[in-house]
């Protein structure tokens, strides 16, 4: 069965628009030339309550910072009528557009060392419109100073340390997910110095180091005695989980000041067996995080000999990776424990893994069964992901294999591991059950051993899907919102839907089931995908149960994240 992904069936809209011509009429006595000019600015026509489409207007208003209120002289403002306006506003913040007809517009604000509201929240804003008309009142638009974090890093005795880099994480929500995100960093400069500007409000965690190389050397290479600065998290430790967050709201500069010492680099050195005759073997050095760290590594292929020549001391992962014969990668990920020079390591390369997938669409309708009938068609599309490296998220997508008009499908390359497995319908359907051998994947993940196989991916999809739609309001009056269909069945993700600007909402492919069902009116800033936090919603939620083609309706009063 063929995994490429259909495209989406195209929604094509015809809109008849109808020019009703104006009725003739005889033109009233005109009066003198300076009070009709007056009446035409006053009421956009010579006293007519229909205004004529070829009046025009201006859009007038004022680009302020958020934080104190202040004008912002310099900002670039766009407008989109006809093609592209823009124009920078003055001294006092203003700008103003003449000429343009009644209507709304997109418009856009932009200054070097702000951010907009929508930036800041992508998923709560939308695009700002701007109405122009006989009645429309100056608009006020605001923009958000960004943060910054700068300082200097020196050493013990206060010579600075050039060349160190500076990273920042910071812990965002990623369809309802705490994930970790590396920031833009920096680099000290010859006087130790960094700046990191253009942060969003947040908290911060900032790391020093470690040292590209090492800052003194042995009197001779094979000799020890190399030192550089490990990393080293604010305020001070070697490990994220020591660190302490720097909390940046709008505005805020942040100082960091950190001595650092130098301290002893080692060689890690051993023998790589199980690659190919001839081919190359990449090495990586992993951190806690997941992060590869710099480490002067160097491998010889006709011996399998590899030397790291500088690292601090830590807990780290080895991994080694090779192509493999006929197309199959080989690869071993090693724990290190770091304190002291270590030889004779011995690292044996495995064959990373295949997995078949197999599909069987339970289809009730013709359109359903038309699909399946087509050449190079799959009901869903299936991905296995890795969310246990820290920083890190490795994703394998099921490829198609096998003769045309034959094929199937496999997960190809897998390395060891646990894995979660996504499985997207690829149209009105739903997952009835997936699993592996013995092993419920709706439940539980997928380990993948080291040079394992693994039983063959089973997954059963069916066509009868139900539907929900309905209403959310707010004391009675329509908001928008997002609409969260939570399945009865725990280890299961909320379904998502957004609400009309009338409120209104429509889930059209819900397996059959129970759910709770609960509107919010800031999504992305609630950790739905994690149980503990979404229970203390769940009192709000009104539940329901959808049979098979059911199509069912609910109304819903919305409920404020984090009250």
């Amino acid at each position: 069965m063929a995994l490429d992904m259909l495209p989406g069936t195209p929604l094509f809209t015809l809109l008849a628009t109808s020019l009703l011509a104006a009725p003739s009429f005889e033109p009233p006595q005109l009066p003198a030339l300076s009070s009709a000019s007056e009446e035409i600015q006053n009421t956009g026509s010579f006293g007519s309550p229909q205004n004529s489409i070829d009046e025009k207007y201006t859009l007038r208003g004022t680009v302020i910072n958020s934080l104190t209120g202040e004008p912002i002289r310099g900002a670039l403002v766009q407008i989109y009528f006809i093609g592209q306006t823009s124009m920078l506003t003055g001294p006092d913040g203003k700008f103003q557009f003449d000429g343009l007809p009644a209507g709304q517009t997109t418009i856009t604000v932009r200054k070097p060392g702000f951010f907009t509201e929508e930036e800041i929240h992508p998923a709560g804003g939308g695009q700002r419109l701007a109405t122009t008309g006989p009645n429309a009142s100056p608009i006020v638009l605001k923009l958000i100073p960004e943060g910054v974090i700068y300082g200097k890093i020196s050493k013990d005795d206060g010579e600075p340390i050039e060349g160190l880099p500076i990273q920042l994480l910071v812990q965002r929500l990623q369809k309802g997910r705490k994930v970790w995100e590396e920031r833009s960093g920096a680099t000290t400069d010859e006087e130790g110095m960094f700046r990191i500007a253009e942060l969003y409000p947040g908290n911060y965690f900032l790391s020093a180091g470690p040292s590209r190389a090492p800052v003194t050397f042995p009197s001779k290479l094979s000799h020890t005695g190399a030192q550089g600065i490990p990393v080293t998290f604010y305020p001070s430790g070697s490990d994220l989980a020591a660190a302490v967050p720097i909390p940046i709201t709008p505005g805020k500069r942040f100082e960091v000041n950190l001595s650092l010492s130098p301290r002893p680099f080692y060689r890690v050195s051993g023998m790589v067996a199980g690659y190919g005759q001839g081919q190359y073997v990449s090495l990586q050095v992993l951190d806690s995080t997941g992060k590869s760290v710099a480490n002067n590594s160097r491998f010889d292929p006709a011996s399998g000999s590899f030397q790291i020549l500088s690292l601090p001391a830590g807990a780290y992962a080895l991994r080694a990776d090779s192509p493999g014969a006929q197309g199959q990668a080989v690869t071993a990920t090693v724990p290190l424990i770091v304190n002291s020079d270590l030889s004779g390591l011995h690292i044996m390369l495995m064959p990373t893994g295949s997995i078949p997938i197999r599909m069987r669409l339970i289809a009730s309708r013709t359109d359903s069964e038309k699909l399946s009938e087509q050449e190079n068609w799959s009901p869903a599309y299936v991905q296995l992901v890795s969310r246990n490296n820290g920083l890190t998220e490795m994703r394998y997508g099921a490829q198609q294999v096998g003769e045309r008009g034959n094929p199937s499908l496999q997960l190809q390359n897998i390395a060891p591991g646990t894995y979660e497995v996504e499985i997207n319908p690829n149209g009105m359907f739903y997952v009835q059950s997936a699993t592996s051998g013995t092993t419920n994947l709706l439940e539980s993940s997928l380990s993948v051993a080291p040079g394992g196989s693994v039983q063959p991916i089973e997954i059963v999809m069916r066509d009868d899907v139900a539907s929900l739609s309905g209403n959310v309001s707010s004391d009675s009056q329509p908001l928008n919102a997002t609409v969260l269909a939570i399945p009865e069945r725990s280890s299961a993700q909320p379904f998502l839907q957004p609400a009309d600007s009338n409120g209104i909402f429509q889930f059209a492919f819900l397996p059959p089931g129970a759910y709770k069902v609960l509107a919010v009116d800031h999504a992305e800033q609630l950790e739905y995908s994690n149980p503990d936090v979404l229970r203390k919603y769940l009192s709000k939620a009104r539940e329901t149960t959808l049979s098979a083609d059911q199509a069912a309706r609910i109304d819903l009063e919305l409920v404020k994240v984090g009250e």
